[in-house]
């Protein structure tokens, strides 16, 4: 049995974990897993790319210096919150400004002046800082962003924790919009053509975060990101020598990064009291318990993730190894890396695919959604080449494969077909880092649907 799932099955033996149930005894049996059992599973993961590149995916792609789409698209989030302020203050001149409360007046204001350093903090890494970056301490802002509800188990916290910020300022900028609308004191042609502007600002921040979202929040990467992030923190905490240089570049921070997270798994041994507020501001003790010592919320995620690393041990690590091996279990095969290959049935179909942009985009999309019908409206630049002269120029470049043209096959008055289950494609794609990551495809549908 492998040390993965010797560390899964230790997980089992501790049995259920509850608060009600913590005892001293359990919480020492508990950190002996996670330094006897766990531990050496992410030793066998901390050397792969694919582990360091999900662990470190969120730093690379959404930091700010990084020339990534991520991190565009961050900056148009960013540019759309200013503009959304700029534009409610043009407003402000046609409300009934008595009615606007002074705070809100100076939120926009402070929107508008774009009063934070950056949406994206890579010290978030090892648990939420709950910091809104701003450039100048405000004291509101400050509060009010630390009571916000934030998830503080080990997960992907430097992506979490940037979608927080944006809510934070969304939400305040949605709750003035609205107040404004609903007290419009002058309504003339300006004014309407200023406020057909604010409405334009709304539906550009909408969907900028929609689209940030769509990029950041795939379930799929989401949730392996999340596992290789919360093992290389219990690994950080607890190997006796963590070798991460990789991930914490000072090796005098591994000891504080250490005693900085362990705090998040073990609570200090005392006493919980619960609390009543009084109507005459005093607190009324209800009752006291002791005070757990593991965090169970935390333990379980530990256990989820163990389950949630398994691809990483099914599939090899190294690009050549990986398209090896899909060639292994899959008829189709798309390699999105420079340079860009296709391989059916083992075989490469050896063509410059990186000059034929137009084609590989039709060619990757039919892939990505096997059984269903790819139209004009699904392909990158739609308004260039007809989609009927893409699929012309894709069946020259397929010549030799009768059969995978032959899967391909035309929807009168609609689009293309790509007739081949999603258990026979893989498609990889590479993930910045110099290796491959695997792109989901959408479950195939029935032929005839």
């Amino acid at each position: 049995m492998n040390k993965l799932l010797l560390a899964l099955q230790g997980f089992e033996d501790l049995g259920p974990l509850q608060e009600i149930n913590m005892t001293e005894e359990k919480s020492d049996l508990i950190e002996a897993w996670l330094k006897e059992s766990v531990c050496p599973v992410v030793e066998e993961l901390v050397d792969l790319t694919t582990f360091q590149s999900n662990t470190l995916w969120s730093a690379s792609h959404l930091s700010k210096g990084t020339e990534t789409r991520e991190r565009k698209l961050v900056e148009y989030v960013d540019d759309c919150l200013v503009k959304f302020a700029v534009q409610l203050e043009a407003c402000f001149p046609y409300v009934y400004q008595a009615r606007i409360p002074i705070h809100h007046i100076n939120d926009i204001r402070f929107i508008a002046q774009r009063r934070w350093f950056d949406l994206v903090h890579a010290e978030d890494y090892y648990q939420p800082t709950q910091q809104l970056l701003l450039e100048d301490f405000n004291n509101q802002h400050t509060n009010n962003f630390r009571n916000y509800k934030q998830n503080k188990t080990p997960a992907d916290h430097v992506c979490d924790s940037m979608f927080a910020r944006i809510k934070y300022w969304k939400e305040i900028l949605d709750q003035i919009y609205r107040l404004f609308f609903a007290n419009i004191r002058i309504d003339d042609e300006q004014s309407m053509k200023d406020f057909s502007s604010l409405m334009d600002c709304v539906t550009q921040l909408d969907s900028s975060v929609k689209e940030l979202q769509k990029v950041c929040l795939k379930s799929k990467q989401k949730t392996l990101r999340d596992a290789c992030t919360t093992l290389s923190l219990i690994y950080l905490s607890y190997a006796d020598r963590p070798e991460l240089n990789w991930l914490v570049e000072d090796s005098s921070e591994v000891e504080v990064r250490s005693r900085s997270f362990r705090r998040c798994v073990v609570r200090p041994p005392g006493e919980i009291q619960h609390v009543e507020k009084q109507l005459d501001g005093t607190f009324k003790l209800i009752k006291k318990e002791p005070a757990s010592l593991c965090n169970p919320a935390v333990i379980r995620k530990v256990a989820q993730a163990l389950m949630d690393i398994k691809p990483i041990y099914e599939v090899p690590d190294s690009p050549e190894d990986l398209i090896d091996w899909a060639c292994s279990q899959s008829r189709l095969v798309l390699v999105d890396h420079s340079p860009r290959q296709v391989f059916w049935d083992g075989e490469p179909i050896v063509q410059k695919w990186d000059t034929e942009t137009v084609q590989w985009n039709l060619l990757w999309i039919l892939a990505c959604n096997p059984g269903r019908t790819v139209d004009k409206e699904m392909l990158y630049k739609p308004q260039g080449q007809k989609i009927s002269s893409r699929r012309t120029r894709l069946k020259e470049l397929l010549n030799g494969c009768e059969a995978l043209n032959q899967l391909i096959k035309t929807i009168r008055g609609q689009g293309y077909r790509l007739e081949l289950d999603s258990d026979n494609i893989i498609l990889l794609q590479s993930d910045g880092l110099g290796g491959l990551n695997r792109v989901p495809t959408r479950k195939s549908r029935s032929i005839n649907s």
